[in-house]
């Protein structure tokens, strides 16, 4: 099952599409500069910013500045298109493309290294001796060597590569470690333990949350149990125990409640209780809770959730 991308904007990524079956789709100067036009089309009509490409006999990198827009609609706009115009000129039928890009978050600390290695993959692939020899790369707009395509934000990638053009060239040339990849399996294991958590872009161990269209607000589900707790004068600690005392049984209920109105999930909600999600919607529909407890704890969040935005 695939799992949603969640782009921050502002964030940078690197993107990789592989041509299916490791096909060599891309023979020479045509084919690519046939997949520049299509990619300098849609990045224009985009709020992606392109710092680098490659664009490789069999597979594509591109490093980028996420935008708003989701990457797969303007992707959509290069790749179908180049795959109709690859099929007409092999004339045969079916996919070009393996899949949906591999891609990665790179923090501000490894733009330099992920420029490098986008700029270096002919170097390894052994067509050139060393990047500047290439002209599959943006690498020669970055040395001055050609006028940048206007879509190609060559200033904004020296600057977040910290990077000038006179030394650029030689930081390429060095072969920098490649950039760190995190490995979504390893995040999904990360933040389980805090149950149903966003996997947005990981930096330095921080999971940033991530505004969506259509999306709700949804307070912290201990925020909650906090908030029952005072009204019931209860301990947090105590009525996420197993102990079955009329009290707890009722707080467990007001936080069943409050939670589920609020937006907050199954699961949320059973995590900061010790419950099973089957234990929740049991609750939920069965036990019985204090209307006027539960109406001042949705009140205290309201007023919260509008005071963290200054509304």
């Amino acid at each position: 099952m695939r799992q949603a991308r969640l782009h921050v904007p502002g964030v940078v990524q690197h993107l990789i599409w592989r041509f299916v079956d490791h096909r060599w789709f891309i023979a020479g100067d045509e084919e690519r500069a046939c997949y520049l036009r299509w990619l300098g089309r849609a990045l224009s009509e985009s709020d992606w910013r392109c710092l680098a490409f490659a664009i490789m006999s069999n597979h594509i990198h591109i490093a980028a500045v996420a935008g708003r827009e989701p990457l797969a609609a303007w992707s959509r706009r290069v790749n179908l298109p180049f795959a109709r115009w690859i099929n007409d000129r092999l004339e045969r039928i079916g996919p070009v493309f393996a899949d949906r890009a591999n891609d990665w978050a790179v923090p501000p600390t490894g733009v330099a290294n992920l420029i490098a290695y986008v700029h270096n993959n002919p170097v390894r692939a052994c067509v050139v001796p060393c990047a500047r020899d290439s002209d599959w790369t943006s690498h020669a707009a970055y040395i001055n060597a050609i006028t940048p395509l206007a879509w190609l934000h060559v200033r904004e990638g020296l600057d977040l590569a910290q990077q000038d053009r006179d030394s650029f060239d030689a930081f390429v040339e060095g072969q920098p470690p490649d950039p760190v990849r995190p490995k979504r399996r390893t995040l999904v294991a990360t933040v389980q333990h805090y149950a149903q958590l966003n996997i947005a872009t990981p930096f330095d161990r921080q999971f940033p949350l991530v505004m969506r269209p259509f999306g709700t607000v949804r307070p912290d589900p201990r925020r909650v149990l906090e908030l029952v707790c005072a009204e019931l004068g209860l301990s947090a600690k105590e009525v996420a125990s197993r102990r079955q005392l009329p009290a707890f049984r009722q707080a467990r209920a007001a936080t069943v409640q409050c939670g589920l109105a609020s937006g907050l999930s199954g699961s949320d909600i059973g995590a900061v209780l010790g419950l099973t999600q089957q234990a929740v919607s049991w609750t939920a529909r069965h036990a019985e809770r204090p209307r006027d407890v539960c109406e001042r704890v949705l009140d205290q969040l309201r007023r919260e959730a509008y005071a963290s935005f200054n509304l």
